[in-house]
């Protein structure tokens, strides 16, 4: 059994340095090309498309769906054209692919890989895509594996969909299953800041303060090549018991948010100390009435009920 593997091995390997390499090289050149010229033409179309928007004379939803479509065309014809070298590779090498193909080798092995799953992917995707259930460029939230994923989609194609969550993070997700895979350091990542401030801050005062943080953060020789924009004031994020909540995020490279994050909170803590901002921790103000409305006090005093002498019995 062993001599006719190895005899096996042996063919192939023959076969394989008999490869004519300049029709290899050229069906490799020509599949590189296609899919370049490909997705340069269908960049083009949606780039039309951008300007008919800016102009207004198509809606911001018809461009979401006319650049998900750009997507989904373009996954399709590299599918296609992978298929097609893949095969002339094959055949380049003495493999029957007619036979191979209509054997039950090749479908049991496609089978046996997972072809069920992927069909079924696929046909969520296109479903997708027909039903507009959600576009490239739209913020959504999903229910995957028992956590939810909220993000801006960033690529769908028939297989997947991926989003991108506040926190710079992606997640990968299959379109026929609810299971996500969660990338934290894929080409760059966010730092997403939260803090609270006394309700007496001046928000302008604040505002400024953050973003000077930010901009000397990006002058300085250990920050300057991870951060990619700097950490800037966002929004007044919401209203709390003791303080105000105010969101400032920044774009840095995968894998450095945490370090410039930690270096981001000290600065900022040096530089409210000095401004006299306060960073106000959970606290209950109670007011005396009393004090505070003593006529009012004197008044319920004067209404109050007097209490009875009781004589004593013997």
């Amino acid at each position: 059994m062993l001599d006719g593997v190895i005899r096996e091995i042996g063919k192939f390997y023959t076969s394989f340095i008999k490869i004519d390499i300049l029709q290899l090289s050229f069906v490799m050149v020509w599949t590189l090309t296609a899919s370049f010229l490909s997705h340069k033409i269908i960049d083009i179309i949606f780039h039309s498309s951008k300007k008919h928007f800016k102009k207004g004379s198509i809606s911001e939803e018809r461009l979401k769906r006319r650049q998900t479509i750009g997507k989904i065309l373009k996954t399709i014809i590299d599918i296609g054209l992978w298929a097609y070298a893949i095969i002339s590779f094959l055949t380049l090498i003495g493999v029957d692919v007619p036979s191979l193909m209509t054997g039950a080798g090749l479908v049991g092995v496609v089978i046996g890989l997972g072809a069920q799953n992927t069909v079924r992917d696929i046909v969520a995707g296109i479903f997708i895509v027909i039903e507009n259930q959600y576009r490239v460029g739209d913020s959504i939230e999903t229910m995957i594996g028992g956590r939810e994923i909220a993000g801006k989609v960033e690529n769908i194609t028939l297989r997947i969909t991926q989003i991108r969550d506040t926190s710079g993070r992606l997640h990968t997700i299959r379109n026929g299953a609810s299971e996500a895979i969660t990338n934290m350091s894929f080409k760059y990542a966010n730092v997403n800041m939260a803090f609270g401030v006394s309700y007496s801050t001046d928000i302008d005062k604040l505002e400024e303060v953050i973003n000077r943080i930010g901009e000397e953060m990006m002058e300085r020789e250990d920050l300057k090549e991870q951060i990619i924009d700097p950490i800037k004031f966002t929004r007044i994020n919401q209203f709390l018991d003791s303080s105000m909540e105010i969101k400032s995020v920044g774009r840095v490279k995968a894998g450095s948010q945490w370090y410039v994050a930690g270096e981001f909170r000290r600065l900022l803590k040096e530089a409210f100390d000095k401004n006299d901002i306060e960073i106000p921790f959970p606290q209950m103000v109670i007011h005396d009435s009393k004090e505070k409305f003593p006529e009012i006090a004197l008044k319920n005093k004067r209404k109050a009920p007097k209490n009875k002498k009781t004589k004593k019995i013997q």
